[in-house]
């Protein structure tokens, strides 16, 4: 069996709706199937998200409801691949995401590339992502990287040095990360690295929420925990509260 050279970690919960077509996106990459694994980290989802996973993933691995830090760490805990990507499970990966990444990865220690909304319907959605995507090549050319969780991919001995993702309850693990690991070297923007990721969480909290929680993290480092950012997740916190 040849050797991985890439794992993608796919954070879930509760993405029986979306999963499947990310995870059929990445089975349909320009990379050789061979040279990269898919695990599906999922946080005690309570719909069909495991059982789809199992259908579509090379993984499938279980763990209790943290934080997306965590669970996304969880995932990396199994990965193979020296380069590790992270995207959400209500993402689509363009076909060259990994083919960018690797290429990218092979001079840089981390790298994120352009986001575009999934869905179609709101002009203010479509143009907000676009600006957001245009902040991230921007912040990456100053060396002041602010990755979004969904089109992460970083070397994994470099993310395991820096022991990953904070596990704490908070909402900007993401950004914490993205400010750690410029540190550690070269950033990379590349426009192969193209996601489309949903904006229902965006619309749930509302566009002056999302901004204002940026920028606090940045201004003031503080961060939201993730009950005011998902009601499922709130709700799975006091379920196991009452095992």
């Amino acid at each position: 069996m040849a050797e991985k050279i890439i794992s993608v970690v796919v954070p879930t919960l509760n993405e029986e709706l979306f999963v499947g077509r990310c995870l059929e996106s990445l089975a349909n990459q320009s990379l050789p199937r061979e040279e990269y694994e898919i695990i599906v980290s999922d946080s005690s989802s309570e719909d069909r998200t495991v059982k789809i996973a199992k259908r579509l993933a090379d993984r499938v691995v279980v763990c209790d409801r943290v934080s997306a830090g965590f669970g996304r760490n969880f995932g990396a805990k199994q990965a193979k691949g020296k380069f590790i990507v992270f995207i959400d499970g209500d993402t689509i990966a363009s076909r060259t995401l990994l083919e960018g990444t690797k290429e990218a990865l092979s001079n840089a220690v981390a790298a994120t590339g352009p986001i575009s909304a999934l869905e179609k319907d709101s002009l203010v959605m479509r143009a907000y992502y676009r600006m957001w995507s245009l902040q991230n090549r921007i912040m990456v050319l100053i060396h002041f990287p602010l990755f979004p969780g969904f089109n992460f991919a970083v070397r994994r001995d470099v993310f395991e040095k820096e022991k990953g993702f904070l596990t704490s309850n908070i909402t900007t693990e993401d950004l914490e990360l993205s400010l750690r690991l410029k540190k550690m070297g070269r950033i990379a923007f590349s426009d192969k690295m193209l996601v489309y990721t949903s904006t229902r969480r965006i619309r749930e909290l509302g566009l002056t929420s999302c901004i204002k929680s940026a920028t606090n993290f940045l201004l003031f480092g503080r961060s939201h925990p993730w009950e005011e950012h998902r009601q499922d997740f709130a709700k799975g916190k006091k379920k196991k509260k009452g095992r």
